[in-house]
């Protein structure tokens, strides 16, 4: 995902890390680096009687839809970030083949993803491609391309089915006067189209080769491909909600169909009669059965945004196991002999450690999306990592620097901030700042920020007694063309009370916010290259700091350890701007890599880390020297260990 779409929800936010001088304290050898997106997905491995996670196995960014062969050795999986078909080794998670999916202008999710039932045919269907829809059929032994199919694009949601029989491929059609599509699985010509006339929620494929589909007039349609007829079944609409995924049992008799207010339906497939109607405490995603008939796996998603992976056990009607996942869970598949359940988790980001001295990757925690924000609370060693994002739900995830491992909060997420004696961390999206106890997450308390305003920073002050807050009135305005920051105001809140206490307005288009570190000096970036200075104790503008080239966008702050030094990132121009706090004066201009945002300094002060589009650099600040880190995705933040 490129930074320039995330500009105002993102980019500021994941620089708060880097330029509150209370979260570096001494010279270390670990840099902590957050890759935002485009990091590898990967596909967990579970013991599918216990739902015990075995391992895991990387794929390529953005996984999106997962098969098995017959025999569970290979795995295929569609992948966004390259749009590519990867077969990969369930043994030793090798990477086998790639197979390019050609799309022109489209590259949107979903890949779907089919394999024929003897195994020796993939297809790969691109539904929103454009301009037109696009089909391929791939063998899967020499992973050749054998067919394909350009579809006129009417819309479709999928999934792709194949006949039990392999002889033929169906999806649905249209936003209108809907169809389901049949496909002639060697040719990919198209066979014969069955209405439906109704808006699908979801399809699966019986055994016996009929066709059932989900609809949002709560009903159950089944579809009979040989003679084109469908019949209407309807739901029980006693709350339950829409209906969402289904699956057909082994045998062909029953549909099991997930409902958002937290069921699961049987329904006699020849009659249209309830078997069972079960209280579940998750939303289905994607089903899964076992081979037997006794177990239906899923992937689940709260209304919390929490994601999960479920066992319920068909013959008591009851939920057996929940384990939870960080997400988003993008497909699940089962092996034959119902033995491993495999687990997409459509991650697209990471946490790197990287060595200071000799700027090596020493390790990769791939877990989470958009990753934009880390922390280290001051006294420990645990590293923090959050998304700031407009939506609710999320994760706080936290790696243990000893073991290497990843756990993490349900719920709780944001951009991060940590009290200088370590207690207390603030989390904060668009709308709300929220504190917590670190030692137990309790809720402390929260300050919102009201309507048409973003919350983009939020900075403790040395003492904890406040915490001052940037404000922008609106995402962004452009002028001639040109990105530019919005007016805003700087406030500050009471720590104790959460009441605001001060404001300070910015008229001038309000940037990147900094401390300084003995609290005396609030330092942000504004339009035409300046760099305000405020006086924490009057709130008013004491020098400006005009940097050249004018026309920047100085989305990038940081301080040196001592205060005396801004390093400054200009994302228009792909500069470094260095200016001297105690002169006003700009005493260096640096090229760097394009888009930089956002820029740490190593506690010894002789480095600046910037996150680029391109990339992890490293800039001697006494030479001016630029140098790379090779890293498996797009840095977004940086914070160097005590």
């Amino acid at each position: 995902m490129c930074r320039y779409a995330r500009f105002a929800t993102q980019i500021l936010i994941a620089v708060l890390v880097l330029c509150v001088p209370t979260h570096v304290h001494a010279a270390s050898g670990t840099a902590y680096v957050a890759i935002c997106c485009n990091a590898p997905s990967t596909a967990a491995v579970f013991d599918a009687s216990t739902l015990t996670q075995t391992r895991s196995i990387e794929t390529g960014s953005g996984g999106d839809g997962i098969v098995l062969s017959p025999d569970g050795k290979r795995m295929f999986v569609t992948v966004d970030n390259a749009s590519e078909l990867q077969v990969i080794s369930t043994a030793t998670g090798a990477l086998l083949a790639s197979v390019p999916v050609p799309l022109s202008v489209s590259g949107e999710p979903p890949l779907e993803l089919a394999i024929s039932p003897d195994g020796l045919k993939v297809y790969v269907f691109a539904p929103q491609a454009r301009p037109d829809a696009l089909l391929l059929a791939i063998d899967a032994t020499t992973y050749q391309i054998t067919q394909t199919a350009n579809i006129t694009n009417l819309g479709s949601l999928g999934p792709l089915l194949v006949s039990p029989d392999g002889r033929q491929l169906y999806f649905e059609v249209g936003y209108a006067n809907e169809y389901i599509q049949v496909v002639d699985a060697v040719s990919l010509a198209l066979l014969q189209e069955i209405p439906v006339d109704e808006y699908p929620l979801d399809l699966a494929m019986t055994p016996t080769g009929r066709i059932l589909m989900t609809d949002s007039n709560n009903q159950l349609l089944v579809i009979d491909p040989t003679s084109s007829a469908v019949r209407a079944l309807p739901l029980p609409n006693d709350n339950h909600g829409t209906p969402g995924v289904l699956i057909a049992s082994p045998d062909g008799t029953t549909a099991y169909i997930a409902f958002a207010t937290g069921s699961i339906l049987a329904v006699d497939i020849a009659t249209g009669a309830t078997v069972f109607d079960a209280s579940i405490h998750y939303s289905p995603t994607h089903f899964a059965i076992s081979p037997d008939g006794t177990s239906l796996y899923s992937s689940n998603l709260s209304s919390a945004g929490s994601w999960s992976v479920s066992e319920f056990h068909i013959q008591t009607h009851t939920p057996r196991t929940t384990v939870r996942q960080l997400g988003p869970i993008s497909a699940v598949a089962l092996t034959n002999d119902g033995n491993r359940l495999y687990v997409l988790n459509a991650n697209d980001s990471a946490i790197a450690s990287v060595d200071v001295a000799s700027r090596k990757l020493t390790h990769v925690a791939f877990a989470g999306a958009d990753i934009t924000s880390l922390a280290i609370p001051p006294g420990g060693s645990t590293v923090w990592a959050s998304q700031y994002a407009f939506g609710l739900g999320g994760d706080t995830l936290f790696l243990n620097p000893g073991t290497e491992q990843l756990e993490y909060a349900v719920g709780i997420s944001g951009a991060l901030a940590f009290s200088p004696n370590g207690a207390v961390v603030y989390t904060y999206n668009p709308g709300r700042l929220t504190a917590y106890e670190v030692a137990s997450l309790a809720k402390i308390g929260s300050a919102s920020v009201g309507q048409l305003t973003n919350l983009a920073q939020a900075i403790p002050s040395p003492d904890g007694t406040r915490v001052y807050m940037s404000v922008s009135f609106v995402s962004g305005v452009s002028t001639n063309g040109s990105a530019q920051f919005s007016p805003g105001e700087i406030r500050i809140l009471d720590t104790s009370t959460f009441k605001y206490i001060g404001t300070i307005d910015v008229a001038d288009g309000l940037g990147v916010l900094a401390l300084t570190p003995d609290g005396s000096t609030l330092i942000y970036t504004s339009n035409r290259g300046r760099v305000r200075l405020v006086s924490t104790a009057t709130h008013n503008i004491t020098a400006t700091v005009q940097l050249t080239p004018e026309n920047g966008l100085l989305n990038g702050l940081a301080l040196s350890p001592d205060g005396s030094t801004a390093y400054v990132t200009d994302s228009e121009n792909n500069l470094l701007l260095i200016a001297n706090l105690a002169t006003l004066t700009q005493q260096a201009t640096i090229a760097v890599g394009s888009y930089p945002s956002p820029v740490a300094i190593t506690p010894d002060g002789t480095e600046a880390w910037l996150a680029t589009l391109a990339g992890l650099e490293i800039v001697n600040t006494s030479t001016g020297s630029v140098s790379a880190v090779s890293l498996p995705g797009e840095p977004s933040a940086v914070v160097f260990a005590p």
